[in-house]
């Protein structure tokens, strides 16, 4: 799930169809939410935990997960079983 350094994707979500867009804090989440929701997409804010961090990336971890989502879309009839 993770990669040595930075924030991996949710291969659950990535399975399901959803595409990892970027990290966002969570005013500009809000705001990427509305945007995707207007184009039509479906929007998915995935909160982070310290698990989500690669190796070389723990020290930021902590003061990162409080203020940080990830925000995934995916285009509507897009899901997989």
């Amino acid at each position: 799930m993770t990669e040595d350094r930075g924030v991996g994707a949710n291969a659950d979500l990535l399975a399901q169809g959803w595409e990892r867009r970027y990290l966002a804090d969570e005013h500009r989440a809000r705001e990427a939410q509305e945007t995707y929701s207007a184009a039509g997409f479906e929007v998915h804010l995935e909160s982070l935990a310290p698990a989500n961090f690669g190796s070389k990336c723990q020290s930021c971890a902590a003061s990162v997960c409080g203020s940080y989502v990830v925000v995934y879309t995916r285009r509507p009839g897009k899901e997989t079983p």
